[in-house]
């Protein structure tokens, strides 16, 4: 398990290869030695500056800080800034770093996502977050949603402004060569001039699985690119994406995990049987985008003549557009095609794991899908005039969906076009520090999305309690949203179905209370769900037409003491169908850990940190549908996936060691099952090392 063992592989020649590319490209990057931003005193004078960015967001952050991480000293300093941007209206939201110090060994895990998370073990495979609040709503291509957290799109994407070239490269690694898993994260940026920035990111992982014919690789190549003027604004985005996936559906026989010792004879992890041994899904994920808004207001003169062309410009109203094309597929293919006897029936090896079989060949299931979305806005700037106290934006949106997929008896495919117009606005007041508000609506027009809508709201204010800011948010929203076409209609070897589902109607209330001289952060939200399209325990697709409740409260706790800190949240669900949305009652995060400077400026996190929930019937999955389902079979939970790790802070370098999964050495029985049949990785060693570079 060496770290520097030399074997050059395909990752590690991808490895390589990138690694030489990123160096010429800093080489090129560093000959801009003139390149840089307006100063501080500059931008503050301009009430549409990117340090005074509309804010909007929907996780009631906006007033609270991110108490509970140490920010990254690139955020300190003024000649780099990041937001994000909406795709609908091209408004910048401002957005921190993602390369903390604080936990970054917890960056670098699938169950580092959230308090509970659920995936099938290696870095990169399907998962989804076990706190019903955190989902995110159902992506038109239904596929996406298992690896969400991994794709990319322009409003996940953080563009810069910086003052240098501003370089990134992280990578970490776990296991021996036969198992290993290793990922490549790197991003390049620099600026030509004070207006035109341009950047490159690539992310790249290579889990070959602890456990037989579950490898995951997924490559991620994004060029960006933005022109910031005072009378325009543009943003460009092209991503290339794809994820292979290899099945195995999950280890044949729980007993290898719980109780080897019954086995009585010696294995390792590849030696457990699985269902599956040639069989996979593939996805491929490719955006091209591109925005532009033109600001229509004045420039702030004094004084007499002599100012004649200068002062600042003041942005009154705006007008953009935006175009985004997406061409995403999903191809299910096996070739566990071997010929075997059930109950004297002649199948192949993968059909004796289904019911249904509406075709005889080898499984060869694709889709393929497109959308073509063309946006037009108008704006009006807050804080043009001192009375003018809020923002107002008017979107029309027009979006053409073409989909191709198997025909109803599997001996073609068939094609479906639809289109959706969509009429929205946003009403928000994100300037000063006691009162914040942010208003967003959409409703569908025409096509398919007719009768669709969604009101969301945002609103944050703060207070002082014993000389300390206090911060306190709410949020809440009502959708009414039109069932996606794959949910009504799809075909393939194992499942297909034509439904006629009714709207999906969800009201969502939730509000967060920040109390920084106890380092406490309360929590409480309560959603209504009616027509809820879901998976059964069959693997069929479902709708529920009752009323469900979730209720959910999280309290986070950090304490501290000298150099000893232990971090926690707790977070409480209850669903009123279990049934149908099944959620643990209770689930933690605690993490203990001792941090000290070693010498001058290097800075030592030595700790130990678990995930835990209560046992519940978590969802099970799905390969030949890449979906999570309903099941009462197997019980999940009572049982810490913990690690062991040392972070180490040197300028703008971060070193991690992690022992993972450290629990198994101490609990008997051993149950660290993150889904049904699919436990997460065993105990080993990981290492990550991450270099920013601004010159």
């Amino acid at each position: 398990m060496a770290f520097f063992y030399v074997d050059l592989h395909p990752m590690k020649q991808k490895l390589c290869i990138s690694f030489f590319v990123w160096m010429i490209a800093l080489s090129a990057a560093l000959s801009q030695a003139r390149i840089i931003m307006p100063d501080s005193s500059q931008i503050s004078t301009n009430p549409d500056s990117l340090d005074r960015l509309p804010r909007q967001s929907s996780s009631l952050n906006h007033l609270i800080n991110d108490h509970g991480a140490e920010a990254d000293s690139l955020q300190a300093l003024a000649r780099m800034t990041l937001w994000r941007i909406d795709a609908r209206t091209g408004n910048r939201i401002p957005a921190e770093s993602d390369t903390l110090l604080h936990n970054y060994q917890q960056t670098t895990l699938p169950d580092g996502q959230s308090v509970a998370m659920g995936f099938l073990g290696p870095l990169g495979s399907p998962m989804f977050s076990k706190i019903f609040s955190e989902r995110e709503e159902t992506e038109t291509f239904l596929f996406n949603n298992a690896y969400a957290p991994y794709l990319r799109d322009p409003e996940k994407l953080l563009f810069v402004n910086t003052r240098v070239p501003y370089s990134r490269l992280s990578y970490d690694r776990a296991g021996p060569k036969q198992t290993r898993e290793e990922r490549l994260d790197a991003r390049l940026t620099f600026n030509f001039g004070k207006k035109l920035n341009v950047g490159l990111d690539a992310d790249m992982i290579n889990a070959r699985g602890f456990y037989a014919s579950q490898s995951v690789k997924h490559n991620n190549f994004s060029l960006y690119g933005n022109y910031l003027s005072d009378k325009i604004e543009a943003h460009a985005f092209m991503n290339l994406g794809s994820v292979k996936n290899f099945e195995n559906g999950g280890i044949t026989d729980e007993l290898f995990i719980t109780n080897p010792d019954e086995i009585r004879q010696s294995f390792t992890s590849q030696d457990i049987p699985t269902k599956f041994t040639n069989t996979w899904n593939t996805v491929g994920n490719n955006r091209y985008f591109l925005s532009g808004r033109y600001n229509l207001g004045y420039r702030d003169i004094e004084g007499d003549s002599l100012n004649k062309g200068q002062g600042h410009f003041v942005p009154v109203a705006s007008i953009g557009f935006s175009s985004q094309y997406t061409q995403q597929h999903r191809r299910f293919l096996s070739y566990d095609t071997a010929y075997v006897n059930v109950s004297g029936l002649q199948m192949q090896r993968i059909d004796q794991f289904y019911n249904q079989r509406n075709y005889a060949e080898a499984v060869d299931d694709s889709i393929h899908y497109t959308s073509f979305k063309n946006s037009v806005s108008l704006g009006l700037r807050e804080g043009f005039r001192e009375w003018v106290k809020f923002g107002l934006t008017a979107f029309l949106e027009y979006d053409l969906r073409n989909y191709s997929l198997r025909d109803s008896v599997g001996t073609g495919y068939r094609t479906h076009r639809e289109s959706a117009v969509t009429l929205g606005g946003q009403l928000n007041k994100q300037q000063g520090e006691n009162l914040l508000f942010n208003l967003r609506a959409d409703m569908g027009v025409l096509g398919v999305n007719l009768g669709e809508f969604r009101a969301m709201g945002d609103v944050e204010t703060g207070f002082d309690l014993f000389g300390r800011r206090t911060t306190l948010a709410a949020e809440a929203y009502i959708k009414n949203l039109r069932p996606k076409y794959l949910q009504d209609h799809y075909y393939s070897k194992y499942f297909k179905w034509d439904r006629d589902f009714g709207d999906i109607r969800r009201v969502y209330v939730g509000g967060k209370l920040h109390i920084p001289f106890t380092n406490t952060t309360l929590s409480a939200s309560v959603e209504n769900v009616q027509n809820l399209i879901y998976f059964d325990q069959d693997r069929n697709i479902q709708q529920e037409g009752d009323n469900i409740q979730v209720l959910t409260a999280r309290v986070e706790q950090n304490l501290h003491l000298g150099i000893f800190n232990w971090d926690n949240q707790l977070v409480y669900q209850t669903s009123s169908q279990e049934q149908v949305i099944p959620v643990p009652m209770l689930s933690l995060y605690s993490n203990m850990y001792l941090k000290t400077k070693i010498v001058n400026e290097l800075t030592l996190q030595l700790g130990v940190d678990a995930h835990y929930h209560t046992k519940y019937y978590a969802p099970g999955y799905e390969p030949a549908l890449l979906q999570f389902y309903n099941q009462q079979e197997k019980e999940i939970g009572n049982y810490p996936i913990s690690t062991l790790y040392a972070n180490l802070h040197l300028k703008q370098t971060r070193f991690f060691v992690m022992f993972y999964n450290v629990a198994t050495k101490i609990i008997k029985p051993q149950e660290y099952f993150s889904l049904p049949g699919y436990p997460v990785n065993p105990f080993g060693l990981k290492l990550g090392l991450s270099v920013n570079l601004h010159n």
